[in-house]
């Protein structure tokens, strides 16, 4: 992650002192967008965090001079869009860092005496919105994604980033998003769209942000296949421009093993996935194994809804539950394959199928036979097709013998919906995965919580910097993990960032 470009006029102003950031603030009105006068914005703060579910939140709050409600402006009231720039100088520095949204609590007016009229407004970006299942389409309904990778920007309709994006209303042109051409065979997507975004973000270490140019960004991916991905410093920040500091241990995130642990999902080739089975059988005088049908007492044919659930082998001969299937065996196919006792088909007294689905149901098919009053002996009634099997509590084990020598050992479990079995640099990426997982645990070297008075407002959450805490030590890379702009009219700006040595 790099942090953001600025324009040239704007860079030479972050570590100019003579220069006094302000911000100013943007109201998206219905009419046109409106700037709120610079003298009303009494503070602004501003942060952006990484969460434990893996998405980058962006939130802030103002506090204006004067009373700004629905009896000032209709339009006053909570989801209004709001714009924060940051200006150095003059008007034509200016940097657009923010685009959030009014809370549900609204422009929160208050008065203190007679002249003292200030409203305060809360906000929040869209993430808290797709994390909003009252707000989405279709929430109440899980959606089966089969035969999808996990982000491809020129096939949207088969890539999860934008099958899951749609679920809150995000269409494909307004993502940002790389290229992780990694196989899905079968997902079912139930949770919110920032949910489900965030958590194949973990499992991709990719950044998810709802972004100030396009609505949603889906990049940075150690394990994209076309763009790069850098590591690269982008800012130095040493004792002189450090006001404060604090050191602290991150030993929560330490860990010597790491267990992996997921439901595999397979594709198989056609094949057999239901037989007809159901007590009782009898054999014939050459001990080949039928069914009779002398009355109507057996549940395929006295159930309506008889259900056929399907199996299948995988590669090792190894009976497996089916979650999805396709190219099943047609009604016609299934009557035309049935094997009767008999001499002829002409002569042979056979079933009439009265119910065949086979698409309500992707992992079972609903069949009722009448056989209209006929002694019937089945030898063979089945249902083929192509089919994804589950390979439940597959799990992979990496650990750091030494590690665990001089610490005890120390586990991390981890589970994932979304993990594949695609290579990534000749090695199965699911173990590739778990391998940088362990890394990351053993490589823990505590953070640092910054204070600067520099306005680093291009900096971004998840991007790298070099950090130098006094003139006896060298510098330190850092990756940020939190940052937060103060800005009081009467104060000092002021920016705070939390940071993970690296």
């Amino acid at each position: 992650m790099r942090f953001y470009e600025l324009p040239p006029e704007v860079e030479n102003k972050i570590c100019d002192t003579e220069a006094r950031p302000f911000v100013r603030i943007v109201l998206e009105l219905s009419g046109g967008d409106v700037y709120i006068p610079d003298s009303d914005i009494l503070e602004c703060v501003a942060t952006s965090y990484n969460t434990e579910a893996g998405g980058i939140v962006n939130c802030g709050e103002l506090l204006l001079k004067g009373i700004y409600d629905i009896e000032k402006n209709p339009e006053y009231v909570p989801g209004l869009g709001v714009q924060i720039w940051y200006c150095f100088g003059d008007r034509i520095n200016t940097f657009f860092r923010f685009h959030m949204f009014v809370d549900d609590s609204g422009f929160q007016s208050q008065e203190t005496g007679f002249l003292d009229k200030t409203t305060k407004v809360r906000l929040i970006d869209l993430s808290t919105k797709l994390d909003d299942t009252k707000l989405q389409r279709n929430w109440t309904d899980a959606q089966t994604v089969v035969h999808s990778v996990v982000c491809d920007r020129l096939q949207p309709e088969k890539s999860l980033v934008h099958i899951i994006a749609a679920r809150g209303g995000i269409r494909a042109n307004e993502i940002n998003c790389g290229s992780l051409p990694f196989d899905i065979p079968y997902v079912v997507v139930a949770g919110s769209a920032w949910k489900e975004l965030c958590a194949l973000a973990k499992a991709y270490d990719a950044v998810v942000e709802c972004g100030k140019d396009l609505t949603l960004s889906f990049i940075e991916s150690p394990y994209d296949t076309e763009n790069d991905y850098s590591e690269d410093s982008d800012f130095t920040l040493d004792e002189t421009q450090i006001t404060h500091y604090r050191f602290f241990y991150n030993n929560d995130k330490y860990a010597n093993n790491v267990r992996l642990k997921y439901t595999r999902y397979v594709q198989t080739e056609r094949q057999e996935l239901w037989s007809y089975s159901d007590a009782p059988v009898w054999y014939d005088e050459d001990m080949r194994p039928y069914y009779p049908f002398t009355d109507d007492s057996r549940k395929i044919i006295s159930d309506n809804d008889y259900q056929a659930i399907y199996t299948a082998k995988n590669d090792e001969g190894k009976t497996r539950n089916v979650v999805y299937a396709d190219e099943i065996t047609s009604e016609e196919e299934f009557v035309r394959d049935m094997q009767i006792a008999g001499s002829s088909p002409t002569m042979t007294p056979s079933f009439e199928v009265v119910q065949y689905d086979t698409t309500t149901y992707k992992d079972r098919a609903i069949v009722q036979l009448s056989r209209n009053g006929n002694l019937i002996g089945l030898y063979k009634a089945a249902i083929y097709g192509r089919a994804i099997i589950s390979e439940t509590n597959y799990s992979i084990f990496v650990k750091d013998d030494n590690e665990i020598a001089a610490k005890g050992q120390i586990v991390k479990n981890i589970t994932s919906k979304y993990l594949s079995d695609d290579l990534f640099e000749d090695e199965p990426f699911c173990l590739r995965r778990a391998k940088d997982l362990l890394h990351d645990c053993i490589n823990c070297k505590g953070g640092y919580y910054l204070t600067t008075y520099l306005p680093l407002i291009h900096a971004r959450v998840g991007a790298f910097m070099d950090i130098r805490l006094n003139a006896q030590s060298g510098f330190k890379k850092v990756r940020i993990d939190e940052l937060t702009f103060r800005y009081k009219k009467e104060e000092a700006f002021s920016s705070e960032i939390w940071v993970t040595r690296v």
